[in-house]
């Protein structure tokens, strides 16, 4: 308050009392300068204006306006003063009430946007006209980003006299990626007629996605003769997520042999945020033996913010090794003179296989042959079994003695069926070798008595020493 001598200055010091009233407490809503009943203000010598300060004091009481006066009651001084007019002048204390923003969470949904509906309540009804400026964006600790998560916005709210709530919308962006939940931060700021008493809320984005799914393909590779191959698996996610996915990997035996077939291995796969497509590779050993197709799997286990939709995966290699060929060979034997002899005839694989191998054989005349079945040999058939890693199998085929002298007979073995393998030659001849000497010739002595006239035969016998064949 300033106290103002109407009359100009004086060579001596001015001394004015005054009290102070008004609706206003004193010690509870401002501190008054004096003790007692009233007080005294100096204006000194010279001056013609003194300055009465008095302290209000803050709460956090809502309540009505208040008043302090101060009145002018008497003046003291060396000249001629009196109290003039106005002898009284009053203040108005206005209690601004607060202003603070609550936090909000909404489902972001899959697409469009949502709002999240942010409410600035004022703590008690002011009389006044009160406005306050509000921002939403990340802080520092936040994990939502402005325009691709939410729209970054700001504006001004304006409180009406009487009112006591106002609402704004940040717009929450929808999407179909699992993630985290997020945060963003709306503040207040500019407060006018009123204070900040919660200045800050957080908006946090409720993620309502299901978490994708991981699936591993199946692999074929052709295993080659030396060295490795790789048989590069595919890891893919569904869907992409905004998270980082892991998951691990581990290869498994099924006909494939770790450490003979393919390296064993295992590990873990890391997609980034956005990432759908990782590989691994599982080294394929190469060889030269003929098997059958051989297999391995690959499995995955403990996936992180994803999970398993196919968690198998099969590895397939090729063998390119070829079908090995069979052979059989010919087949010298002497008869002898009684008995059977066998004639054992060889059947050969080109070289080892990996597979079983399997081949009919069958002793019979061709029309070629001299040889006579149920005479000169046993007529059969039969089935030979190569076991993996064989390459040579036998057979007999009876062939019969006798004493005949006769040129040396055959007869034909011939192999069909192949399972596994080829027929390189599938015809071998057995050759009966006859160890009988020939029969000696003797023709007889005759005696025949001539006759008288005509004629009349001596007949002579010319014999073998043995039967000839």
């Amino acid at each position: 308050f300033t106290v103002t001598l109407s009359g100009g200055t004086t060579s001596a010091a001015t001394e004015v009392t005054y009290t102070t009233g008004g609706t206003a407490t004193s010690g509870t809503d401002y501190t008054a300068p004096y003790t007692g009943a009233s007080g005294t203000l100096t204006i000194a010598a010279g001056e013609s204006t003194g300055t009465l300060a008095i302290a209000t004091l803050e709460d956090t009481v809502a309540e009505a306006d208040e008043t302090l006066s101060v009145t002018l009651s008497a003046v003291s001084t060396t000249g001629a003063a009196s109290v003039g007019d106005p002898a009284s002048a009053e203040v108005t204390i206005t209690d601004e009430p607060g202003l603070g923003v609550n936090d909000v969470t909404v489902a972001e949904g899959d697409s469009g946007t949502v709002n999240a509906t942010f409410t600035v309540t004022l703590d008690a009804v002011s009389g006044e006209a009160v406005t306050v400026d509000w921002a939403a964006r990340s802080g520092a600790d936040d994990t939502a980003t402005a325009g691709a998560d939410y729209t970054a916005g700001s504006g001004t709210l304006t409180f009406a006299a009487g009112d006591t709530a106002k609402t704004f919308d940040v717009a929450v962006t929808g999407d179909t990626l699992d993630e985290a939940d997020e945060t963003f931060t709306v503040t207040l700021s500019d407060a006018s007629n009123a204070t900040l008493s919660d200045a800050t809320g957080t908006g946090t984005i409720t993620d309502d996605d299901d978490p994708p799914g991981l699936s591993v393909n199946d692999v074929t590779v052709t295993e080659g003769n030396t060295g490795t191959v790789n048989a590069t698996f595919t890891v893919e996610l569904d869907a992409p997520s905004g998270q980082a996915v892991t998951v691990d990997w581990e290869t498994s035996d099924a006909t494939a042999t770790a450490g003979t077939d393919y390296t064993a291995g295992s590990g873990t796969l890391t997609f980034a945020a956005g990432d759908t497509s990782k590989t691994l590779d599982v080294a394929v050993t190469g060889d030269t033996t003929v098997e059958p197709d051989e297999t391995f799997t690959v499995t995955l286990s403990g996936p992180s913010n994803a999970t398993l939709s196919d968690a198998t995966g099969t590895g397939t290699i090729t063998d390119d090794d070829g079908a090995r060929s069979l052979g059989v060979n010919d087949v010298t034997v002497t008869e002898g003179d009684t008995g059977t002899v066998n004639a054992t005839f060889k059947v050969t694989l080109s070289g080892v296989s990996g597979r079983t191998v399997t081949v009919d054989w069958t002793a019979q005349s061709g029309d070629d042959d001299t040889a006579t079945a149920g005479e000169d040999y046993t007529a059969g058939s039969g089935t030979l079994t190569f076991a993996a890693g064989d390459t040579a199998k036998t057979f007999d085929v009876a062939v019969t003695g006798d004493t005949l002298d006769e040129a040396d007979e055959t007869f034909t073995v011939t192999l069909s069926d192949a399972g596994n393998a080829t027929l390189s030659d599938g015809t071998g001849t057995g050759t009966i070798t006859d160890d009988d000497d020939p029969p000696g010739l003797s023709v007889d002595d005759v005696t025949v008595t001539e006759g008288n006239s005509g004629t009349v035969n001596a007949g002579f016998t010319v014999s073998l020493s043995a039967e000839s064949g």
